[in-house]
């Protein structure tokens, strides 16, 4: 390698001496580009041809997918997130993939960069997307191949979702129509696409149907246990027929707190959830949820990255189908 002057390349060339290493080995993420310019350096200084064609038939592949899983503490919160990894696992499994898993939160991308600079993955699933996503921008400026499972800003990239707001707005449109006004919404505004959407779609409901939300029954701050407390309680003084979670933690601490109140469900106040999950079946009564296959949404994802990663055309936005599950705690009972 010494002979090869890979320092004098670097420099000419205006990149690092690892990038020139990289480009010609084959390991980790190199742009077309730049690999381009590193092996026609090679090639007009006469380094050695078999290390060239090397470098022009490109990085070896690991047949290992990586899947980017949010923070630890959210993972504990959310099932989803398992259940949609086992479908990954899966897929992968069953086209002789392996399956590597990441956790990195919003900002912090060293586990990303670490893994795929190494190039110890042909391709990248994202688990949650968020507005402005760093994970994505940086993949895409890699030119690494990912599928999200959920939305992005960047309608280039390829992503697997629901129609979250037609959901939320085709729960909030059959509980009004159930003679419920006051629906409280309560979950936190913390940059989630998804949760973006699904407040959207309780308001269009409210919207579709001639009536008007009430201030008073909106809360979008970032919950504590404390603060969930306040709410229930505020909901619960200003009369709320119902109270709508954003998802399926949000309706296991208000299930909680009503029930430490003594607040009887559906008759005293109803609840429902935009999401389903195991957690809410641990309380007397059945609740009603939006329920969203997370295994299939895995299974998808994996399926249309291995179809991108032999090369093959997929659609950029796919859309799985969802199903409003009425039971006991939004009943009529006289």
């Amino acid at each position: 390698m010494k002979k090869m002057n890979i320092n004098d390349a670097a420099r000419e060339l205006g990149v690092s001496a690892s990038t020139v290493s990289r480009s010609l080995s084959g390991k980790g993420r190199i742009s077309k580009e730049t690999r381009r310019r590193v092996i026609e350096y090679a090639r007009e200084h006469g380094w050695d041809p078999e290390l060239i064609e090397r470098a022009e038939r490109g990085r070896r592949k690991t047949e290992t997918v990586a899947v980017i899983l949010p923070e630890v503490d959210e993972l504990v919160e959310q099932p989803f997130f398992y259940a949609c990894m086992s479908g990954v696992n899966e897929m992968a499994l069953a086209n002789g993939y392996d399956m590597l898993v990441i956790i990195a939160g919003q900002e912090d991308l060293t586990h990303l960069k670490r893994v795929t600079e190494s190039g110890k993955a042909d391709g990248v699933i994202l688990m949650r997307t968020y507005r402005n996503d760093s994970s994505a921008a940086w993949l895409k400026a890699a030119g690494i191949p990912f599928v999200s499972v959920g939305s992005l800003d960047d309608n280039s990239a390829v992503q697997v979702d629901y129609d979250n707001a037609g959901a939320c707005r085709d729960l909030t449109a059959i509980l009004l129509a159930r003679g419920m006004r006051r629906i409280a919404y309560l979950g936190p505004d913390d940059g989630k696409i998804v949760n973006e959407e699904r407040y959207a779609g309780y308001l269009q409901a409210y919207e579709e149907s001639g009536l008007k939300v009430g201030k008073e029954y909106v809360c979008r701050e970032r919950l504590t246990p404390s603060g969930t407390r306040k709410m229930v309680e505020r909901f619960l003084e200003e009369g709320a027929d119902c109270i709508l979670c954003q998802d399926d933690a949000v309706c296991t601490a208000v299930l909680k707190e009503l029930r430490i109140r003594g607040v009887k469900i559906p008759e005293e106040i109803k609840v429902a959830s935009c999401y389903n999950s195991r957690f809410l079946e641990n309380y007397p009564v059945t609740v009603t949820t939006l329920d969203f296959n997370a295994i299939e949404s895995g299974r998808e994802t994996c399926r249309l990255l291995l179809e991108m990663l032999r090369g093959q055309a997929v659609p950029v936005k796919t859309v799985l189908s969802h199903e409003v599950l009425l039971k006991e705690s939004t009943e009529i009972r006289e």
